[in-house]
């Protein structure tokens, strides 16, 4: 059998709030109990077919068997309404051997396949792509036990490449460039002493001494409120070298 030609394109924003394209630009979806989470899942799960059991499990854990196919038909009837407008004609969802996936007609893209090619390709400019692309955490302000690996996943690619852009910057001698990289990867992790070290240093090297000392005192009340334990002998060092006014 030859394989069918790709006749639409669905688009779907996935970091940050969840929204997808339609004839009137771009539209948040259904609500939470039209199929908002069911599509969710689809879209993240794009290239297979998702057995319905697996769909019911991920979605409905705590909910009682007989009230689940109930659930799930409102919830595929709720994601196809929501996507079907003038500019996608075809029913996008299809079930088949008791699984759900999407139409063979249809290409799902979703900002997180960028995002990930640009964590792979791993030059300087395809990760200050990436981390222009990343608009918050997957999904955000969503519910689901399902999402959290995948959510951490990308944030911790979004933390590496601006780790990464960030040493390449100060190597360069680019401290502002650098600063702005890694303390936008403190905000989101702010037990990530690398990233700290690199804005310690290079806001020092900037004549901004009092600001790379704040620095180290905001990583060692984080560390000891949440972890019960100090910076790195590494950091430490650093704070006491940029006090005494003897960078490395």
């Amino acid at each position: 059998m030859q394989e069918a030609s790709i006749s639409e394109i669905l688009e779907f924003r996935c970091l940050g709030t969840f929204a997808f394209s339609s004839c009137d630009g771009w539209r948040e979806g259904p609500s939470r109990t039209r199929g908002r989470a069911l599509l969710q899942y689809l879209v993240s799960h794009a290239r297979s077919a998702i057995p319905r059991s697996a769909l019911i499990e991920a979605l409905w854990p705590d909910c009682e068997l007989a009230d689940c196919a109930h659930r799930l038909h409102l919830a595929v009837s709720g994601a196809r309404l929501a996507l079907r407008d003038e500019k996608h004609r075809l029913n996008p969802i299809v079930h088949r051997d008791d699984s759900y996936g999407w139409h063979s007609s249809i290409r799902v893209v979703a900002d997180t396949d960028r995002f990930v090619s640009c964590y792979n390709t791993r030059t300087m400019e395809s990760m200050a792509e990436g981390v222009e692309i990343y608009a918050g955490p997957f999904l955000a302000g969503e519910p689901g036990d399902w999402l959290l690996p995948l959510r951490t996943r990308y944030e911790h690619m979004y933390v590496t490449m601006l780790e990464r852009l960030a040493l390449t910057a100060a190597q360069c001698d680019d401290y502002a460039g650098a600063t702005g990289y890694a303390l936008r990867a403190v905000a989101v992790d702010p037990a990530h002493e690398g990233a700290v070290r690199i804005a310690m240093l290079c806001l020092a090297k900037s004549g901004r001494r009092a600001a790379a000392l704040a620095e180290y005192e905001n990583l060692n009340r984080y560390l000891k409120r949440w972890l019960g334990v100090g910076p790195m002998p590494d950091t430490t060092a650093l704070h006491d070298s940029i006090r005494s006014g003897q960078l490395p």
